[in-house]
């Protein structure tokens, strides 16, 4: 979901592309969204001539389809500084869904991207959370690349750090209150292989993170292997 709506769209026309997915977990930055069940996933983005678009998802646990776990919305601006090279600038907001108190807090986020050739990425963020009486900025950056393997497959690989509040697991996850805790920097990462034939594509991922017994808002770790179905249209 979220590859599709941050990923920079072509700025030559005005165009509207799109992706459903079914993932057997949701993760972002190294940290389980939800237990390991199926997810559905959504999302839609525009892009105009002048390399501004604008994009919206969501995802939804299926044993709970009427209940979001998160809705995204998007703005951004791309241009190509020569043509190897691609920068997306863009602000993100997370909606995450009511936990009592639990679950993770919604977060803006700015964000600045660069490409090369469709193969190596590199990103930085900064985040404001809801609900923190500090007001404290937090940063992330991470490295991804897509290396070809056949003309179908291909080997997806990722890493980063990024800074959060942190606090030790407790009681098989039944108290995982979030709160304004000292700030943790951990790192995480994932090594995968992809298939694609037109709009389809199949991914199995190994995830990982350095927080080991430590939650960040209330989510779990991951699990270690993340598989995800998805069409394009």
């Amino acid at each position: 979901m979220l590859a599709c709506l941050c990923a920079p769209l072509p700025a030559q026309s005005l165009r509207t592309t799109g992706e459903v997915a079914v993932a057997s977990q949701l993760v972002d930055q190294g940290l389980a969204l939800t237990p390991g069940t199926p997810v559905l996933q959504g999302s839609i983005a525009w892009a105009s001539p002048g390399g501004w678009s604008f994009g919206v998802a969501a995802a939804v646990e299926a044993r709970a389809p009427t209940e979001p776990v998160l809705s995204v919305a998007r703005v951004s601006r791309a241009w190509m500084p020569s043509g190897d090279w691609l920068v997306q600038a863009g602000m993100l907001h997370y909606d995450y869904r009511p936990d009592g108190g639990q679950g993770m807090p919604d977060r803006s986020v700015a964000t600045l991207s660069l490409a090369y050739r469709d193969t190596v990425s590199l990103g930085v963020s900064a985040s404001r959370l809801g609900g923190d009486m500090a007001n404290r900025v937090l940063g992330a950056a991470d490295v991804g690349i897509s290396w070809p393997l056949t003309a179908r497959t291909s080997l997806s690989a990722g890493a980063g750090i990024a800074q959060a509040p942190a606090s030790r697991y407790y009681a098989r996850y039944r108290s995982r209150r979030y709160g304004p805790g000292p700030v943790r920097v951990y790192g995480y990462g994932s090594l995968g292989l992809v298939w694609r034939d037109g709009p389809w594509r199949l991914q199995l991922d190994r995830t990982a993170n350095s927080l080991g017994d430590r939650s960040v808002y209330g989510a779990r770790a991951s699990q270690e292997w993340v598989a995800t179905c998805s069409r394009a249209f």
